[in-house]
C-alpha cells in the first residue's frame, strides 16, 4: 500500500478563489481587468486572489501583453505544472485510466491488464500505474485526487453501488472509502454514465457552446444516461439520476438498447462475439443483425428518449458510450421519430464528438470539479 503526496487542505481554493478559477478556466488567457468584469469581483480583491493563487501554483501570469491604452498586463492561466488529477473507470470488460492536468488536459491515458471484476488485482494494477507514471515524466507533481467511475446503479450517495453481473465483486463494496483509505487521497465516485456526461460537457461540445442542459446517453453492456444541468452533474435525491432503463418493464428489458443484448444477438445468430470491443473489428456496420436489432429497440430507445425530454428538457442528447462511431450513428437515426407530433422544442439529438467511452476521462475531471472550479 502505498500514500500518494496530495494537495494540503489548506491549499483548496474556496469561495472567492473558485470563482476566479472557473472563470480563468473557461477563458484563459485573460487579463486580471477581464476576470474583474466577468466575476464582479473588486480590483483589488481580484489582484489579491490571482497572486494568492499563483503563489500556490494553481495559476500562472504571462508575460505581460499591452491591450488598447492601458498599461502592460500580465494575462493569466491554469498552472499545470505542479497538480495532476487520477481518473479510473471500472467497466464490464476493461478498466481505463487517465492522468489528467490541472486545466483539464489528459496527459496520460492506459488500459490496465487485468481483469476488472477482480477488486484486489485491479486496486493493485492501478497503484502500480500510478507509481509508474509517477516514476517518469510526472516525478514532480502531487495528485490532488482520484475520481472512479462504476457501471451500475447506487445503493445511496455514500458511493455504494449494485454492479451488472460481471462485475459482481464491486456489489456493495464501499469505493470511495477503501479506495481513500489505500491511497490517502481524496476520492469521488459516480457511475459511469455521469462521468461520460462530466467530460461530455468539458471536451466534446459540438461547437464550443456551453449547454444549460446536457444528458449523455451511455451504450454499455447496460443502458443508462449522465446529466449535467447549469454546470454540474444532476444525480437527484439519491444519486440515481439517469438510470434510465428502470422504466422498462421486465418483459421490455431485454428489448432496451443495451449492448451486452446486441451481443447475444449476434451469438445466436452464430457470430463468434465474445465482447463488446469486438464490435468495432469483427462486424460490418450494414448486417442484417444490427439492422434488425436496432428495429426491436425502437420503441425502448424512443420512449426513454420522449421520458428524458419530458422530465429534464436537456438542450442536447448526445449518443455515446462504448458504442462505436458506425453504430451511434445508426441508434441516432433509429430514434429521429422520438418527438413526432410534439409541440414543445425538442433537444438535438447527436453522436459524441468523443469517439471513445469517455468515463475514465470524466471520473479524471470529478477531483477538479470537487475541489477546484
Amino acid at each position: 500500500m502505498k500514500k500518494f503526496t496530495t494537495m494540503k487542505e489548506t491549499e483548496r481554493p474556496t469561495g472567492s478563489e473558485r470563482t476566479v478559477m472557473s472563470t480563468v478556466l473557461r477563458n484563459m488567457p485573460i487579463a486580471r481587468a477581464d476576470i474583474t468584469k466577468l466575476t464582479n469581483l473588486s480590483q483589488q480583491s481580484v489582484h489579491r486572489i490571482v497572486d494568492n493563487l499563483a503563489e500556490r501554483d494553481l495559476l500562472r501570469l504571462d508575460d505581460p501583453y499591452i491591450s488598447g491604452r492601458g498599461k502592460p498586463s500580465p494575462r493569466v492561466k491554469i498552472e499545470t505544472k505542479r497538480f495532476i488529477s487520477i481518473g479510473i473507470s471500472i467497466g464490464t470488460e476493461e478498466a481505463k485510466v487517465c492522468a489528467m492536468d490541472l486545466a483539464g488536459q489528459p496527459i496520460h491515458q492506459d488500459i490496465l491488464e487485468v481483469d476488472p471484476g477482480e477488486p484486489r488485482k485491479l486496486i493493485a494494477a492501478f497503484e502500480a500505474k500510478i507509481a509508474q507514471w509517477l516514476s517518469e515524466e510526472l516525478s514532480q507533481n502531487q495528485i490532488l485526487g482520484l475520481g472512479i467511475a462504476m457501471q451500475g446503479h447506487r445503493v445511496d450517495r455514500r458511493g455504494i453501488f449494485v454492479a451488472p453481473s460481471p462485475l459482481a465483486k464491486w456489489a456493495n463494496y464501499p469505493l470511495a472509502k477503501e479506495f481513500s483509505s489505500h491511497f490517502g487521497l481524496p476520492v469521488f465516485a459516480e457511475n459511469n454514465a455521469t462521468c461520460s456526461a462530466t467530460a461530455e460537457f468539458y471536451l466534446g461540445a459540438s461547437d464550443g457552446s456551453d449547454p444549460h442542459c446536457l444528458a449523455y446517453l451511455s451504450f454499455n453492456y447496460g443502458y443508462g444516461a449522465g446529466l449535467f444541468v447549469e454546470r454540474d452533474a444532476f444525480l437527484g435525491g439519491h444519486g440515481n439520476a439517469g438510470e434510465i432503463s428502470t422504466i422498462f418493464t421486465s418483459d421490455q428489458a431485454n428489448k432496451r438498447p443495451a449492448l451486452g443484448e446486441l451481443v447475444k444477438r449476434l451469438n445466436k445468430a452464430s457470430y463468434s462475439i465474445s465482447n463488446i470491443q469486438m464490435l468495432t473489428k469483427n462486424i460490418d456496420p450494414s448486417n442484417p443483425v444490427i439492422s434488425n436489432w436496432l428495429e426491436e429497440i425502437r420503441p425502448q430507445l424512443c420512449l426513454s428518449i420522449r421520458a428524458l425530454k419530458a422530465v429534464v428538457d436537456p438542450n442536447e442528447i448526445v449518443f455515446g458510450g462504448e458504442a462505436p462511431t458506425y453504430l451511434r450513428e445508426r441508434l441516432v437515426e433509429t430514434a429521429s421519430g422520438a418527438f413526432e407530433g410534439q409541440l414543445t422544442p425538442n433537444p438535438v439529438l447527436r453522436v459524441s464528438n468523443i469517439p471513445f467511452d469517455p468515463a475514465h476521462i470524466g471520473a479524471a475531471l470529478l477531483p477538479l470539479h470537487k475541489l477546484i472550479y
